[in-house]
């Protein structure tokens, strides 16, 4: 048995289209009875707010998790739903699972949602790593001279502005970086601790917007908590590819799987404007300019019955 879940994701005033997107995602896949969603308010409007929960969201206005200096928050409170992910049982009560997915983010095949779930089931931390096939460099070395380099991998830059150890900070050099862009876990499993424990170890010099993946990085690599790595298609940053005649974004290398979550990480001009286009390859690898939102690549709901999608 799965048990029961929610969907939660956040944002400010800004991100408030791309969480109605994503909310409508999984509105033309699944019913409000059969997947409720939550939405982390960090910056919203009123009138956002009430719209959010007139389509049936539960928002929550949390205080921040951490004391955090006014020179360090720079009236930056969008960060306050980068901070609350390690938090959400306590914000989202009564249910066996919590899944996150971030507001740039979309479903676009309900397997995904499942997948994690299946991974929060096995008492995991279900999430997907960015390394493998679709990734252009396994890890990033700044050359010297001859052949000495020094590593320069994300989770090597940021444990080290953040203060850890040297032997923590050479255990993570050269270690995947976990998306936390999509997640579950359950609400009542030991890596919430830790990742609020490892949450104030790394704000006391870290970064804020980096701040939930080291922690998670802690949890999982130095305290050795379980974790289920999910298929790249469970939350996909790229490289883009679609498929013209099932009018559906893929995997860019065989077999083509349709994508679970579409991520848009890295695409800022996009998610602030829905008419921003980026090329996108199809299955003879022609360029087209597209949009990766989701109101671009929405089905109607007669196409969904008649396709049995």
């Amino acid at each position: 048995m799965l048990g029961s879940f929610i969907v939660v994701t956040g944002g400010d005033s800004r991100y408030c289209p791309l969480i109605r997107e994503l909310i409508a995602s999984l509105r033309a896949l699944k019913p409000a009875a059969d997947c409720p969603i939550g939405v982390i308010d960090a910056g919203l409007t009123a009138g956002q707010i009430a719209e959010l929960k007139a389509e049936g969201a539960a928002v929550v206005t949390p205080p921040w998790p951490v004391s955090i200096p006014a020179h360090k928050l720079r009236n930056r409170i969008h960060l306050k739903a980068n901070l609350a992910k390690l938090h959400l049982p306590t914000y989202f009560p009564g249910y066996d699972t919590v899944i996150w997915i971030d507001a740039d983010a979309w479903v676009q095949d309900w397997e995904a949602v499942e997948m994690l779930r299946r991974g929060a089931a096995l008492n995991r931390f279900a999430i997907v790593a960015q390394f493998g096939r679709f990734s252009e460099t396994e890890l990033r070395l700044d050359w010297l001279f001859g052949r000495f380099a020094r590593v320069r991998s994300i989770l090597y830059k940021n444990s080290s502005r953040a203060g850890l150890t040297t032997a923590e900070c050479r255990a993570l050099a050269t270690r995947p970086t976990l998306n936390a862009g999509a997640y579950a876990l359950k609400s009542d499993a030991p890596h919430w601790e830790a990742f609020q424990r490892w949450q104030k170890r790394v704000l006391r010099k870290g970064r804020l917007f980096t701040s939930d993946q080291l922690a998670m990085a802690g949890a999982i690599y130095l305290d050795g908590l379980p974790v289920e790595l999910l298929p790249e298609w469970c939350n996909y940053i790229g490289p883009w590819r679609f498929d013209p005649e099932r009018r559906e974004l893929v995997e860019y290398y065989l077999p083509n799987r349709r994508l679970g979550i579409v991520h848009m990480a890295g695409e800022d001009a996009m998610r602030a404007d829905p008419s921003v286009l980026r090329p996108v390859l199809d299955m003879q690898d022609r360029t087209h300019q597209l949009s990766l939102r989701y109101p671009a690549w929405e089905v109607p709901a007669v196409e969904r019955v008649a396709e049995g999608v």
